[in-house]
This record gives C-alpha cells, sequence and structure tokens, in this order.
C-alpha cells in the first residue's frame, strides 16, 4: 500500500513503530527515520545505534531523502509538530499522506494541517489512543481527514488497531485531549485514593469495593454521573469533605479531593431548582452545566 515510509521522529514512538514495522516483515529499505537529534550527545547515538540494528535509514536533516516516501508519520512532540511539518513540506511529493501522531489539540493539528494549505500534500489527523510503551506499535489508532479510510486500512494491514472517526482534520486529536481530562484525572485520583489505602491497608478491599463501575461499563458511568451531579452535588459534596477529612488524618494531602469538592460547591451555588433539573437527559443537562457554569 505504502512501499516506501518516513518517520520523523525517533523517540519511544517512532523507534517503537520503526520495530514494529520490521517485525511485520516491512522491507528496512522501505523505512527511513529523520531526527534532529540523532548523534546529538548519549541520547542521540542510543537512538543512530537503534536505526543501525533495525537497518533502516537514519538522518538528522530534512532532505530530498524524504522524496520517495509515500507516507510520512510525524511523531516528534507536540511543541515540534508544525515546525516539523514545515520542514518536510519542500521535500515532499505531489500525493504523499502526511500522518501527525502528536498529542496535541483539534486547533492545534489543523495548524500542522494548515502548512500544507494549497500544496498537493494530504493530511491525515491520527489519534494513538494507548501507551506504545504497553501495546508496542500495535497501540490503537483513531483517524479522521479525507485519507483518514486509506491510513486506517494500512495500518490494520501492519496489526495496528486503527478506526476512522470522520472526516474533519482535528476531531480525532481533539477526542484523544478530551479522553485525557478524564483519564489523566483518574489517575491523579487513583493515586490519592490508593495511597490512602495502602496507609490504612485497605487497598484490595476499596478496588473490590468499586466492581460496581464493571457492572454498567465506564461510559454508561460517566453519562450517569453527569446527568445525577445537577441533583447530588450538595451530598456528593458533603460526602467528600468526610473523604478529605480522612485524608488529612491518614497525614495525606487532599489535592485532587479538595478539587473535586470545589467542583461539586460551585454547582450547590448555582442553585439549580428542583423541577429545573428533574429526569434530565445527558445532552439537556450538559447544555445546563454549560450554560450556568461554564460560562
Amino acid at each position: 500500500m505504502f512501499n516506501a515510509i518516513t518517520l520523523l521522529g525517533f523517540g519511544e514512538a517512532g523507534s517503537t513503530i520503526a520495530k514494529g514495522l520490521r517485525e511485520h516483515g516491512i522491507a528496512a529499505a522501505s523505512i527511513s527515520v529523520v531526527d534532529t537529534d540523532f548523534n546529538q550527545g548519549a541520547r542521540g547515538d542510543r537512538m543512530q545505534t537503534q536505526a543501525a540494528l533495525l537497518g533502516i535509514n537514519a538522518s538528522d536533516q530534512y532532505t530530498e531523502a524524504i522524496n520517495q516516501s509515500q507516507l510520512v508519520i510525524s511523531v516528534v512532540t507536540g511543541e515540534d509538530a508544525v515546525a516539523a511539518a514545515s520542514m518536510a513540506m519542500p521535500f515532499l511529493k505531489p500525493g504523499t499522506l502526511y500522518a501527525d501522531y502528536n498529542s496535541i489539540t483539534g486547533p492545534q493539528t489543523r495548524a500542522v494541517a494548515s502548512v500544507f494549505k494549497d500544496t498537493d500534500i494530504e493530511f491525515v489527523d491520527v489519534a494513538v489512543m494507548g501507551s506504545f510503551m504497553a501495546s508496542g506499535h500495535a497501540a490503537p489508532l483513531l483517524i479522521s481527514g479525507t485519507r483518514a479510510q486509506e491510513m486506517c486500512d494500512w495500518a490494520n494491514s501492519v496489526n495496528t488497531p486503527a478506526r476512522v472517526l470522520n472526516d474533519k482534520v482535528g476531531d480525532a486529536s481533539a477526542v484523544k485531549i478530551l479522553r485525557s481530562v478524564m483519564m489523566k484525572g483518574i489517575e491523579a485520583l487513583s493515586v490519592e485514593c490508593l495511597v490512602a489505602a495502602h496507609r490504612q491497608g485497605l487497598v484490595d478491599q476499596v478496588l473490590d469495593n468499586v466492581g460496581d463501575v464493571d457492572q454498567i461499563g465506564f461510559a454508561n458511568w460517566m453519562k450517569t454521573l453527569t446527568i445525577t451531579h445537577l441533583v447530588h452535588a450538595k451530598r456528593r459534596m458533603e460526602e467528600i469533605e468526610k473523604a478529605i477529612e480522612n485524608l488529612e488524618e491518614t497525614g495525606m494531602e487532599a489535592l485532587m479531593s479538595e478539587a473535586t469538592r470545589r467542583s461539586h460547591l460551585r454547582t450547590v451555588e448555582a442553585g439549580f431548582e428542583a423541577d429545573e433539573v428533574a429526569e434530565l437527559n445527558l445532552d439537556a443537562a450538559l447544555k445546563l452545566l454549560d450554560k450556568k457554569i461554564y460560562q
């Protein structure tokens, strides 16, 4: 499907993808990599050694060599995404598919895509919905853009689970970043909760007693919490205040729990009337929260 592939960036993501493609049987001659840190200090030397072990061509400069690529995958860093696209653009041949894998927001992704405006280079927005460290090159992908299906078909052909979101560049990245609001928040809450549980000798018991979420599924749980938040914010705030007392008794700073208390207090102070929030669906609840709290 793509006979020549260039990776921009050879950190954890780039090296993992390259290793996975080689293990999948993609010829070394079909893969090249550009990273401006090659041979720059110990890290650059390690990257150069790794590229050599994989047998792929490695360069520290954007040159005519990438003109042969049919697919260019950008896995630099979010802050370097526009610069990488700008440096690569003059060397790309018409019809090249430029896939940005970087963890950036929707507007930031569209800014990268704008580098190729009025050119024959086509852009696809690729959100990595997992960890390269945990899943290798098989970290799941969510893809948007006019050639999303083509990118999706290629990813699946090399054993990388992928699915198309839509044809709007920026939407895939936006979904990932919005998902991070939940996931990174849960990560921080999990650490706060389980360290406190560890201090009290109750880790297994706490984990056993959050299993009710499994019964309704995570997405349904999110919906239920959001809808019922309007009705039960005051009671739940009072409960989190007791949780904060517990953490303090355990000798811990209740950083995340205090933020939760403040969030609930904001809803309480909005003064929703009972008949205003009774039997709302998710869309109506979100509209009300947006209007009265997040304005």
